[in-house]
């Protein structure tokens, strides 16, 4: 894992890359929207926190027990990944699923690739890797033109992106990583859930 020095203050780079993504990604939605994004979008991204940060007291409670503090400093590890990925899954669905809710599962897919598009170019970034975070930067520019332009993403098109992430994830990265597995399945899953709630309204 990469590390950024600022001053005193050491922080991971996908730590810093997530939080840029999240800001970045509200401020395109609202380009095009001209309003600002809804609560699911921030509420998706403190879930995932909070699982990852508080599944430590499930995969290490005696530790936990003996140093409460330790929960500051330390997180779940690949369980709370996985636990804040599945975590994040059941809030979208059960919020489509909410009586009175607003919510289209059409919304969910499109701000998924720009807020993951956006972290990949800026982990590459502050990863110093400038060929990957140029080419990584020409597909976020790709699909940010495809988003201002109001184009439907239809399963197709995001199963392409997908592909091309994965194509250069697997050039300049760990494609086969836990994290990047678990960002893959999350768009699938969208994928799935946008499709079949699609039939579903049609029939």
């Amino acid at each position: 894992m990469n590390y950024i020095t600022f001053g005193r203050f050491t922080l991971p780079a996908d730590l810093l890359a997530a939080f840029a993504a999240i800001f970045i990604g509200a401020l395109i939605y609202r380009a095009r929207e001209k309003k600002s994004i809804d609560d699911w979008y921030w509420n998706s991204f403190f879930l995932y926190i909070a699982i990852y940060k508080l599944s430590y007291v499930i995969f290490n409670f005696k530790l936990f027990i003996d140093t409460p503090f330790s929960l500051v400093y330390f997180n779940g590890g690949t369980e709370g990944q996985i636990l804040a990925y599945i975590g994040i899954a059941i809030y979208l669905y059960w919020l489509t699923r909410k009586k009175g809710s607003t919510i289209k599962p059409g919304e969910y897919l499109p701000v998924y690739f720009i807020f993951f598009l956006v972290y990949w170019t800026g982990l590459f970034a502050f990863s110093q890797d400038y060929l990957a975070t140029s080419i990584q930067a020409v597909l976020l520019l790709g699909y940010i033109l495809f988003f201002i332009k109001n184009i439907k993403l239809i399963a197709e098109y995001a199963i392409l992106f997908l592909m091309l992430e994965a194509l250069i994830l697997s050039l300049f990265s760990d494609m086969l990583s836990l994290e990047n597995i678990l960002i893959f399945a999350l768009g699938i899953y969208l994928i799935i859930f946008q499709r079949f709630n699609k039939e579903e309204i049609q029939h």
